[in-house]
């Protein structure tokens, strides 16, 4: 009888570990999902305030200003904006700042912030001068990648430079004078900010309400 007992036993063979190797499977498959659900939902949840200031850079204006009531009533009425500037020749720098919020449930590192690259063919007022963070306009300092935590907030600005296009330079030196009453708007929305979570770096195109609006007849140009 003992002999018998442990041929049985013996036929047995080793546990079965299918099973197992199933559990484990469907636990990484969770984490996968909650990982991506989780980077999925922080993209979601990045934030824009509206701007808290757009101004002329003191000694690097260069004939950027308040636009007037004539020169609003030439080009027509523009709606949507914080404020309206008009660049009355190219080299002028602008300011604008405004907050980043994370409104998802995992940190963030923010890692650069730009207004969009448009196709080269695409006409543009704005070409980059720098990305800055702080807490205010006279507290900002050069941009470093920065933490956000879940509910954090972070004041961020752009410096903008104003330029005349290659295609609006030409358009303005063509003779009959055919840039007498054209003109060129560019707004500082929307964002493209660069970040990282879960060890992802990626970007999120970002609009920020009532941005601002800078106006750059064609005759500037010339």
């Amino acid at each position: 009888m003992g002999t018998g007992l442990a041929e049985k036993q013996a036929g047995a063979g080793p546990p079965r570990t299918g099973r197992g190797r199933w559990l484990a499977l469907i636990a990484l498959g969770c984490l996968v999902a909650v990982y991506f659900v989780a980077v999925a939902s922080t993209h979601a949840a990045l934030r824009a305030s509206p701007l808290i200031w757009a101004d002329p850079l003191p000694g690097r204006s260069g004939g950027l200003g308040p636009i007037t009531t004539a020169e609003r009533k030439w080009i027509g009425p523009v709606r949507g904006y914080s404020r309206v500037l008009w660049a009355s020749r190219p080299g002028g720098e602008v300011a604008v700042g405004f907050e980043v919020h994370n409104e998802g449930p995992v940190p963030v590192t923010l890692l650069g912030l730009a207004l969009p690259v448009y196709h080269p063919d695409v006409v543009h007022v704005f070409a980059p001068a720098g990305a800055q963070l702080g807490n205010s306009y006279g507290q900002m300092k050069p941009f470093h990648p920065v933490a956000l935590g879940p509910g954090g907030t972070m004041a961020v600005g752009l410096t903008e430079r104003l330029i005349c296009d290659p295609t609006v330079r030409l358009d303005a030196r063509m003779p009959g004078d055919p840039a007498r009453t054209s003109w060129l708007g560019d707004a500082t929305s929307p964002v493209i900010v660069r970040y990282s979570v879960l060890g992802l770096t990626t970007s999120q195109t970002v609009a920020v309400p009532a941005p601002l609006l800078v106006v750059q007849p064609y005759r500037a140009c010339k």
